[in-house]
């Protein structure tokens, strides 16, 4: 039957258009199709000369068969419950997602009896967590085998070439924090697509175009608010650095300890100013808030070796320190009126010994602890609008952490794949954005 043009043209409006990210680069199932045109890295502009569709690989998923494990007791629920099945380890936990639903079968001795999963054995699926089932036949003493597959993730980049022609370079999978590949020589990399647990077809959210780069980040941190940390500094003077906090100062999930944003802020520090001895103490706690330090008898900390409590505040004071960095990412729960309230009382026992402050403000944790949908969302957390604010209320120096966390989707990098444990933990890449922030407080300022 012969259509009207009129006909054709509503035919047209009707159909589905793919989405656009970026104005050029569009999501087409198991590829990304590259539209010709230009493309703007920061300041740099690339010219694609003719449109091209680069096939995007699925992830990886690879099995695991008779790996010997015992079921633990406690019913598997969560990140810290529950045996582990090993593959899915991301350092010190499993990687939530990689495990793959459905797949897991448990049996007695390689090829022996299967058992039944919801009375033999529990799963937690998001975790790749097992224990013993209400009604199972073997104990948390006896090795059982298991048997699953489990995925990775991986971040592949679109990249031109100087006569303008598109081409994708795959990159390397990782079970939680996977590095896009650099562009080849001669070519610019102009957008990064992002391969997720079990993923079979590319969606709109997996494009990030690459508009800006890292020194284009504007944040929040503020030079010249250390005066008297500077001066001594400056004049070759010895000076007491105490970085004060929770597990990502501790270093999780640095590499190693070299790499820990302690550490490499204290080396910056020492190549800036090499006619200083600087002292730089870390004094931290994995799981542990700064009310916890701050009164201990009122809320306890749980992470407790003998009877003695590490957490004491008297810490930080003993060391005498000139500057004191405050890094809590376990505050980020407070109200501001907390913040207010336990930050003022920072300030007011630090008074004494006249040591000056830098506040930290929080990385960006896994969706669900920050109440976000997606790795796009510009921040609002209360805790760290409230830091900031008290921050310029109170004349303190302030390392903008959050904000740069927040610009890596401008730089084509969705900020999960920086988080190593891929809850909390930030890997080498996401340790250094700490240091980075702190030296922005060593300038001199307006």
């Amino acid at each position: 039957m012969k259509r009207t043009t009129l006909q054709l043209i509503l035919i047209a409006l009707l159909l589905p258009t793919p989405r656009v990210l970026g104005g050029e680069i569009t999501a087409q199932r198991d590829a990304v199709a590259v539209a010709p045109g230009t493309y703007h890295v920061g300041s740099q502009v690339v010219t694609v000369t003719e449109r091209c569709t680069l096939p995007v690989a699925a992830a990886p998923i690879l099995s695991v068969g008779n790996e010997p494990l015992k079921l633990s007791l406690d019913k598997p629920v969560g990140w810290s419950k529950g045996t582990r099945l090993r593959a899915c380890n991301a350092r010190d936990v499993n990687a939530s997602g990689s495990f793959v639903p459905g797949s897991l079968e448990i049996r007695r001795s390689p090829g022996g009896e299967l058992l039944q999963e919801g009375a033999d054995y529990l799963v937690d699926a998001d975790w790749g967590h097992v224990g013993l089932g209400p009604n199972s036949r073997v104990t948390d003493k006896d090795t059982v085998f298991a048997s699953y597959r489990y995925s990775l993730l991986r971040m592949d980049t679109i990249q031109v070439s100087a006569d303008g022609k598109a081409s994708l370079k795959q990159g390397e999978p990782h079970i939680s924090a996977p590095v896009p590949p650099a562009a080849e020589s001669a070519c610019v990399a102009v957008a990064h697509v992002f391969v997720g647990y079990r993923a079979i077809a590319v969606t709109p959210d997996e494009i990030y175009p690459i508009r800006e780069t890292a020194a284009q980040a504007v944040t929040g941190s503020t030079p010249g608010r250390i005066p008297k940390t500077l001066a001594k500094l400056k004049a070759g003077q010895p000076v007491t650095i105490v970085c004060w906090g929770d597990s990502v100062t501790a270093g999780g999930n640095a590499s190693q300890l070299a790499l820990r944003y302690v550490a490499v802020f204290a080396a910056g520090l020492r190549t800036r100013f090499p006619q200083s001895k600087i002292d730089v103490q870390n004094i931290s706690l994995g799981g542990s808030g700064s009310r916890q330090w701050l009164y201990p008898d009122k809320y306890p900390y749980h992470g407790l070796l003998g009877s003695e409590n590490p957490a004491q505040f008297d810490r930080v004071l003993q060391a005498k320190p000139d500057l004191v960095t405050i890094e809590f990412v376990n505050d980020a729960g407070m109200s501001p009126a907390k913040v207010d309230e336990t930050y003022g009382e920072i300030l007011k026992r630090l008074e004494p010994i006249g040591a000056e402050v830098i506040l930290i403000t929080p990385h960006f944790t896994m969706w669900r602890m920050m109440g976000f949908k997606g790795m796009r969302e510009a921040e609002r957390r209360p805790y760290v609008l409230a830091l900031r604010e008290f921050a310029g209320q109170h004349n303190v120096a302030l390392a903008d952490a959050a904000a740069r966390w927040q610009h890596l989707a401008a730089e084509g990098l969705p900020y999960l794949t920086l988080l190593h444990n891929t809850i909390n933990h930030p890997d080498d890449r996401g340790h250094r954005l700490f240091a980075e922030e702190l030296w922005k407080c060593f300038d001199p300022g307006p």
